[in-house]
């Protein structure tokens, strides 16, 4: 009995030890470096980065690239999955990780063609925007670079590693982030429908945008002096854009698999469906104030807009 006992604790001992390792090395070692000296390609200059006592990070760099890319670097320390994650909503990419169930949602942003724009729009950046969207790329690859035996748990549980990141990825977020903002563009499709079949004039009064308790920010129409460009339904001017949706791309997968682990990517591809799609429901319900301007040095009078 006093023999059982005694191989029982040492078995007991050893899986403890197995099982603390296993955590030490899925868990903490892919934590973030918060102290010490890294050298990353493309810096001018030195940069400190403090972390204070919530963790958020402060950088300081004498030159604005400089500290874009030290901040590519620390948001990849912190965030790179959800990085990576964003990237693939946007682009339309996230079932070649999570399956098959999540295609509607890629087809979903294909159609969009975020990623086209992205692609495109990075190519018509001044110089100072393209320095500063390239040194970013470069602080997040340096960190994928240096950690590819290091990533974060949750590329270890999916069985896969994160690609480079491209200068367009962040523009085609942004866009993913706008589009969460845009909540009207299905009932601008029902308008185009019904104004093919009913005619401007009928659609107009269909889908009115006014309300009883209307309140302009600038420009009111109906007051002494208004201006009368602004009025209710300006928006009802460019009502005839072409609503024809682009070809939906053709899916391709250039997840980078890894072998010998379980497969927990069908097992949660329904939870990241639902988390997508509640999320934007929670954004529109929640949506408050959401204005916009823009400087007037890029319009054509010279003038600032302002869409509220």
């Amino acid at each position: 009995m006093l023999r059982a006992l005694r191989i029982f604790g040492w078995v007991f001992a050893v899986v403890i030890l197995i099982v603390g390792f296993g955590l030490w090395w899925y868990v903490y070692r892919p934590l973030p470096q918060v102290d010490g000296t890294l050298s990353l390609p493309g810096l001018k200059g030195e940069v400190t980065v403090e972390r204070d006592i919530w963790g958020v990070p402060h950088i300081r760099a004498a030159s604005f690239n400089d500290m874009v890319e030290a901040q590519g670097y620390v948001m990849a320390q912190d965030r790179l999955w959800q990085l990576d994650l964003l990237r693939r909503v946007a682009r339309g990419q996230i079932s070649e990780i999570f399956g098959a169930d999540l295609i509607p949602i890629d087809k979903q942003f294909r159609t969009l063609r975020l990623g086209a724009a992205a692609d495109r729009d990075v190519t018509l950046l001044d110089e100072e925007q393209r320095g500063a969207v390239e040194a970013y790329a470069r602080g997040v690859n340096a960190f994928i670079a240096q950690h590819q035996n290091n990533l974060p748990i949750e590329f270890n549980l999916l069985r896969y590693k994160p690609g480079p990141w491209k200068p367009s990825d962040s523009l085609a977020i942004a866009g993913y982030m706008y589009q969460t903002l845009s909540s009207s563009w299905e009932s601008k499709i029902n308008r185009a429908k019904v104004t093919e079949r009913a005619g401007a004039e009928r659609a107009k009064e269909l889908f009115s945008s006014e309300a009883a308790m209307d309140h302009f920010v600038v420009g009111d129409p109906n007051a002494e002096g208004g201006d009368q460009q602004s009025g209710r339904n300006s928006d009802d001017q460019d009502d005839d854009d072409d609503m024809v949706p682009d070809t939906v791309l053709k899916a391709g997968n250039d997840a980078q698999q890894i072998p010998n682990y379980p497969d927990f990517s069908s097992a949660i591809a329904p939870e990241i469906k639902d988390w997508l799609r509640e999320s934007q429901e929670d954004i529109q319900h929640a949506l408050g104030s959401n204005n916009w301007v823009v400087s007037g040095a890029y319009t054509a009078t010279g003038k600032p807009l302002l869409a509220n």
